[in-house]
């Protein structure tokens, strides 16, 4: 089971639903240079597994349910399922991660096993632990990431047995964020993220319809809230507005049609959602910093 290699794919659907690995071995690795995203960045998603990554070289911008940290070369994070999150570049060297995606069966093994029961479920329902940070400088934390990268070279390898010891390291460092974030784990908060479900759901719209017609306040109907409540919502949890997010993700799809057919650029313009040619070459020019017929031959020479 080789490492996959992260490409500038955007999905209709951001809430990913494919299995990661199998169904015998629930746990997917990836290599990924983020540089390779059309738009320079992991875009906004969610997922029921897992995440954990490792900074390989470079450094990037994490944001997750409204928080932004940045973690440097030989930093990582654990994502908690779930959680809506994204990652960009920081800096201008670039970034390359080094990531596994896997269900936390892999961990807890058998339904009600003492793995799930005291390790795996505590962890996983914990809303105020939406990630953990891995910081080099910090002893825990640092052997959580050598714990990552071990595994990493392992899967990479697949020598035999592989897989048990993939097992073993990533059990091995979800032991260090129990042991460590005890006393978080014990504050459960009981209440619902009510800005995260609608971002969510805000979000699915506009995969979905991207290619019609929207506006700020048919965004904001979709789940029942003023157009300044939407606008409130998404600058403090994605950082842009509505209009701004969709732009961009039709840009990102554009790009990607432009790269990998010959499609018109006048019907490519049309398909994602835009009813003027100049405009769209406009707005494709201020996130891809080339017109589309310029953006199209630099990866034809690229290949």
């Amino acid at each position: 089971m080789s490492i996959e290699i992260c490409k500038s794919i955007i999905a209709r659907e951001q809430h990913e639903l494919k299995i990661r690995g199998t169904l015998m071995f629930p746990c997917a690795c990836y290599f990924c240079d983020i540089s390779d995203y059309v738009t320079g960045d992991i875009p906004w998603h969610w997922h029921e597994e897992v995440e954990v990554v490792v900074v390989s070289s470079g450094a990037m911008n994490m944001s997750l349910n409204g928080m932004n940290f940045t973690l440097k070369k030989g930093d990582g994070v654990f994502i908690n399922s779930n959680v809506l999150h994204s990652m960009q570049i920081s800096g201008d060297e670039g970034c390359i991660l080094n990531t596994f995606v896997f269900h936390p069966s892999l961990i807890s093994g058998a339904a009600e096993s003492v793995f799930l029961q005291r390790y795996v479920r505590p962890l996983l329902v914990c809303d105020t632990l939406p990630c953990v940070p891995f910081y080099c400088e910090i002893e825990w934390q640092r052997q959580a990431v050598h714990c990552i990268q071990e595994a990493y070279e392992y899967y990479k390898e697949e020598e035999f047995g592989y897989e048990l010891i993939v097992r073993e390291k990533l059990s091995h460092m979800w032991y260090l964020i129990v042991k460590n974030m005890v006393s978080v784990l014990k504050q459960q908060s009981q209440n619902v993220n009510h800005n995260i479900v609608r971002i969510k759901v805000m979000l699915d719209f506009l995969h979905h319809h991207y290619e019609k017609p929207l506006d700020l306040q048919q965004i904001a109907e979709v789940v029942g809230i003023s157009e300044r409540e939407c606008l409130r919502c998404f600058q403090k949890n994605i950082g842009i507005t509505p209009i701004q997010y969709l732009l961009k993700y039709r840009i990102s799809l554009a790009a990607r049609l432009l790269e990998d057919t010959d499609i018109p650029i006048t019907e490519i313009c049309t398909r994602v959602g835009f009813d003027s040619p100049s405009y769209f070459s406009k707005i494709f020019k201020r996130f891809m910093h080339f017109t589309p017929s310029d953006h199209r031959k630099r990866q034809k020479k690229v290949r």
